[in-house]
């Protein structure tokens, strides 16, 4: 052969090797199934359960090149995937232990916070960029006794953990319709570090079921991904194949709340369990461990918050995430 063709060839092979090693490292699965738990029985120096009580969620994530035109935003984008999920959650005053035994509950004066279940469906879409993101949320569904929370958690005190039956669910707040959109973003502050990093940003709700807006800050440390394509921001789905992750994650929050419906009742109509008095700035702190190899996503989280209803009550309860992507 031609030395002068071999050596071309060579330079060729340069470039292009490079090149396909990188699109192979950054292959990514098309789907993801998470299955969320949340409960304030992970929480340490639980005694009972109390305000936000449990937790449970499916959430279906894909990719697709056309979904109700929502494509077309952000030009500029570098990824994106969309989010489909069910949650069903339970609230319960402090005192619950009490109302288990003690049947004379009349008003909403028996208790600091109301039983309220809360059953829902949202469709999130995710927009990634070159060191940020942006998340858009739209929720709906039924704050009320036709969520089932109430039936499901006796079901579970009385078939799994052997807790008090709570009498007090018949004092819930009254069915109705909800819809919220949320918008978040998150920049990250080092984009190409390799052990820790540091990251700003903030999400607002706007609806009847929650209106507020919260900044946040955080930092990681181990081995992770940028914030674009790790599960420590629900974007595991962009996570490249046979790459994996091990860190410890730490965020802080400051929630500017006008109103909170599973606590206040009904945005439009008074309702006969609802508490008129919320506290409008309240502080939540979250630490979790994630870990991701190949096609599995897990983590734990410790969900720690104060000031919700007033400026001494605190609230902790663990969050248990397992996900597969294909």
């Amino acid at each position: 052969m031609n030395s002068k063709i071999t050596f071309s060839i060579f330079l060729i092979s340069l470039l292009v090797t490079p090149t396909l090693i990188s699109q192979t490292q950054e292959e990514t699965f098309n789907s993801e199934l998470k299955v969320i738990i949340d409960n304030d029985i992970f929480a340490v120096f639980r005694d009972s359960d109390r305000y936000y009580s449990y937790g449970m969620g499916l959430e279906y994530a894909f990719k697709t090149e056309k979904f109700l035109g929502l494509q077309y935003l952000f030009k500029n984008k570098k990824n994106l995937f969309y989010t489909l999920g069910v949650r069903l959650e339970g609230y319960t005053p402090s005192m619950v232990r009490e109302f288990a035994v003690t049947p004379e509950i009349e008003d909403r004066d028996d208790f600091d916070r109301p039983f309220a279940g809360l059953l829902y469906a949202t469709l999130t879409t995710t927009y990634t960029f070159g060191k940020s993101f942006l998340k858009s949320e739209i929720l709906a569904g039924v704050i009320g006794p036709s969520s089932q929370a109430g039936e499901i958690q006796t079901w579970f005190h009385e078939n799994i953990t052997g807790d008090p039956v709570y009498d007090g669910w018949q004092f819930q707040l009254e069915d109705q319709f909800i819809f919220n959109f949320k918008s978040s973003f998150t920049y990250d502050l080092h984009p190409n570090a390799k052990w820790f990093s540091t990251y700003v940003g903030g999400n607002i709700h706007l609806g009847n079921l929650y209106i507020r807006a919260a900044p946040q800050a955080g930092f990681r440390i181990g081995k992770f991904e940028s914030v674009t394509k790790s599960s420590g921001f629900q974007n595991s789905l962009l996570l490249p194949k046979k790459h994996s992750e091990l860190f410890f994650k730490f965020n802080a929050e400051t929630h500017f709340v006008g109103y909170n419906a599973t606590i206040q009742g009904n945005l439009f109509n008074e309702k006969a369990y609802g508490v008129d008095d919320l506290n409008n700035v309240s502080w939540h702190l979250s630490s979790g461990l994630y870990y991701s190899i190949n096609s599995i996503s897990a983590n734990f989280i410790y969900q720690w918050s104060t000031g919700v209803l007033n400026n001494i009550e605190n609230h902790g309860y663990g969050t248990f995430n397992v996900a597969y992507r294909f």
